[in-house]
């Protein structure tokens, strides 16, 4: 009886043995998938720890046993290790497995082994075994000590959290994962069970160690996860995904592109049983339009499909293969294949300049892609009828000329002149008329210009095709109200032309008169002079500096003129920025003397023409007139990707967010902006140059006015380069200590 018990434990543990092993292997073929490795390693360790159990019953040499019950001892510490690795692997924890953290748990719960190997170098361990006879049995026990019984403690509180993990795991995972998670927890609740009863003594010897019998059975539960819930292969992932009674075909792929699964709609396109074919062999077409996502054409069925993939994951996140939907898109590419034709048509419909071109385009689009061969546009004429402008080749076959041309003093009640006279879509049934095989004719109005129709051999229409149809008929509307635009923009460009002609004449006569004007002014002033007592010199100064002032003036209008007429090719020329703005400063500094202007720019080429002095001057201008004391003027540039600011700030009063917003309006009096042209004219110009103009708060006190040029192709300053330090040029700093302008200078 004591032999067969032994000998029971003994094949248990041999039979444990080589189903961990069986298992191991397994998991090694498939090393590649997630958890695997991991496992393979930690069954491999049990089924090599069933061995050593299974030689460890049947050794009658104390120094083999002493030798064996240390290799047990090393080998289920790395099984405790192994087990924790394992759990935070397929529970989704793999950060937390760095090298030295998986040191950790496969030395730790080996230490036991590892004093006991050192024993003789240290004395801290008790290791050695003796037979014991028990119940009728005589086997041998290791003798232990306090450290090993520490070493228990913490190889089951490292199993027991590997429970824990998985048991966290089991409520949370998918129904999928729980019977996987289940299994595999299971069969490790077994083995901890009998190891348990082994530490605690209840074996019917000290020297039987019952959990290598479990492991038979763990190769059982186990063998049932990998096989009959296979979490090493996708198709158990798949099969609550089919659903067999939908239209659309769907299967299901791995990484390798073979078919797994797949609904019955997938038969018709796939061929019979294609589960375990491989795309790649059998259809890459099919597998490239999968992969890109693009519509293509089943010949098979001639229908279109749209395939839809999505991943499908491990419980690590791991892709495990793709859910392959092919949505039949039959209907939408009809369509889309419509619209695409509606929208080439589009195109030539905006480029026709004549009604009888727009009026042909309808009549081809509506036979070639409503597949409808009888079509006609109908314009209304000077003399009040309707009348066939062009019809298809079946219409002028099959109808008679009289109806296709509609007198409303004759014929009212036809159909096409109710349709236009109502401006509503209607459905004609030719049952008395003689229009050869044709039922029905479906009219559209085309607002003031007359009616579409679209003839049909049957009696009603799809909806699709009336839906198509008014389209049609609304972009044939818009095209006719284009081409009679162009018409009346055609004789109104010609009539502004004009008058722009002769504008320019008086124009010229004006600012003639008035150069001639001033002539004779400044010349009788300049007689007058020495008329004139010393102290009253002023005032023919003033006369002569308005002269000269409203010459210049004139000229600018001139310019002006010009520029607003001038298209933008010949408006714009490349202008050096930096030149006009010193140009301007030494203006500036000989008008307002008090006014201290400090420059830092680069060399700049900007888009303008000779105007942008005057601009800027109107800028510059504005910054020191707002000022109630001696006025500092700060001007800068920078590049701001295509375009270069001119930042003009001041330190005056500032100007209120609503005046910023309306300051550069027509309807602001000089008094609100500056001298001259006033800002008006500023953002009139800016706005011509393709720039932009506007007001920024300066901090502490008063203004930044930005001008926004486009920069001229052949300026290549990234940055500003060479700039002008305050101070180093007489024309960067104009700064004298006198008196504002009199009011004799107006």
């Amino acid at each position: 009886m004591e032999g067969n018990v032994t000998m029971l434990v003994v094949v248990g543990s041999l039979v444990g043995g080589v189903c961990s092993f069986g298992l191991a292997v397994a998991a090694w073929r498939n090393r590649s998938l997630s958890g695997a490795v991991p496992f393979g390693w930690l069954i491999a360790a049990a089924g090599g720890w069933c061995f050593l159990k299974a030689a460890w019953l049947l050794t009658t040499d104390q120094q083999v046993a002493a030798t064996l019950f240390l290799l047990i001892r090393l080998t289920s510490g790395a099984m405790v290790g192994l087990w924790v690795v394992f759990a935070l692997t397929y529970t989704g924890r793999r950060e937390w497995l760095t090298p030295v953290r998986v040191g950790v748990l496969l030395v730790l719960p080996s230490g036991y082994a590892l004093l006991a190997l050192t024993n003789p170098l240290h004395g801290l361990v008790v290791a050695d075994v003796t037979l014991v006879t028990r119940n009728g049995l005589s086997l041998f026990v290791g003798r232990t000590g306090t450290v090993y019984a520490i070493q228990t403690v913490i190889s089951f509180s490292l199993i027991g959290s590997g429970y824990v993990l998985f048991g966290e795991f089991l409520l949370r995972s998918r129904n999928l994962y729980r019977k996987q998670t289940f299994m595999v927890l299971t069969a490790g609740v077994f083995t901890a069970g009998a190891h348990a009863l082994f530490v605690l003594g209840a074996t019917p010897h000290p020297g039987i160690n019952p959990a290598p019998l479990t492991f038979a059975l763990n190769g059982l539960l186990i063998g049932v996860a990998l096989f009959r819930y296979d979490f090493l292969t996708v198709a158990p992932l798949a099969g609550d995904l089919l659903v067999d009674e939908l239209p659309d075909p769907v299967l299901v792929v791995d990484t390798e592109a073979t078919v797994i699964d797949y609904n019955a709609a997938a038969a018709t396109i796939l061929g019979d049983d294609p589960a375990g074919r491989s795309l790649a062999a059998d259809d890459p077409k099919l597998l490239t339009n999968i992969e890109r996502g693009d519509v293509f054409a089943a010949t098979e069925t001639s229908r279109y499909y749209d395939p839809q993939t999505s991943e499908i994951t491990d419980q690590h996140g791991a892709v495990r293969g793709q859910l392959v939907v092919l949505r039949d898109v039959t209907g939408q590419r009809r369509r889309q294949d419509r619209l695409e034709a509606l929208q080439a048509a589009t195109q030539q419909f905006i480029e026709a300049d004549q009604r009888e071109t727009v009026a042909r385009l309808t009549v081809q689009f509506a036979t070639t892609i409503l597949d409808q061969n009888a079509a006609g546009v109908f314009l209304y004429n000077e003399r009040g009828h309707l009348e066939p402008t062009v019809v298809s080749d079946a219409v002028e076959a099959q109808v008679d000329d009289d109806l296709l041309y509609v007198d409303p003093a004759e014929t009212p009640d036809r159909h096409l002149w109710r349709t236009y006279e109502t401006g509503e879509r209607r459905v004609a049934s030719f049952n008395e008329e003689t229009v050869g095989p044709l039922e029905t004719a479906l009219m559209l109005p085309l607002g003031d210009h007359g009616v579409v129709a679209i003839g049909s051999e049957g009696e009603t229409y799809a909806p699709e095709d009336e839906q198509y149809a008014e389209i049609l008929a609304r972009t044939t509307q818009v095209a006719l109200e284009q081409v009679t635009r162009e018409r009346e923009l055609r004789e109104s460009r010609a009539s502004i032309e004009r008058r722009n002609e002769q504008i320019e004449f008086f124009n010229g006569v004006l600012r003639h008169s008035l150069r001639n004007a001033m002539l004779v002014v400044g010349g009788r002033a300049d007689h007058l002079r020495e008329y004139v007592p010393p102290d009253q010199q002023r005032h023919v100064d003033s006369i002569e500096r308005w002269c000269e002032k409203l010459t210049s003036m004139s000229e600018t209008i001139r310019d002006i003129n010009e520029t607003v007429a001038a298209s933008e090719g010949k408006r714009l020329e490349t202008v050096d920025l930096s030149a006009a703005i010193q140009r301007v400063v030494e203006t500036v500094g000989g008008d307002y003397p008090r006014a201290t202007v400090t420059l830092d720019v680069g060399k700049k080429q900007v888009l303008a023409n000779g105007l942008a002095d005057e601009v800027l001057t109107s800028i510059v201008e504005n910054a020191v007139e707002h000022n109630a004391g001696d006025p500092h003027v700060e001007i800068t540039t920078q590049n701001a990707g295509d375009w270069v600011q001119v930042h003009v700030a001041d330190d005056g009063f500032g100007i209120s967010d609503e005046l910023k917003a309306t300051v550069f309006e027509r309807s602001l009096t000089p008094n609100q902006t500056a001298g001259g042209f006033g800002l008006y004219f500023v953002t009139v110009m800016m706005d011509l140059y393709g720039g932009n103009v506007w007001f920024e708060d300066n901090h502490p006190d008063g203004t930044i006015a930005v001008l926004e040029f486009q920069r001229a192709r052949d300026d290549d300053s990234a940055a500003d380069d060479a700039a002008v330090s305050p101070g180093k040029s007489p024309t960067a700093d104009a700064s004298v200590e006198t008196q504002g302008k009199s009011p004799d200078d107006w």
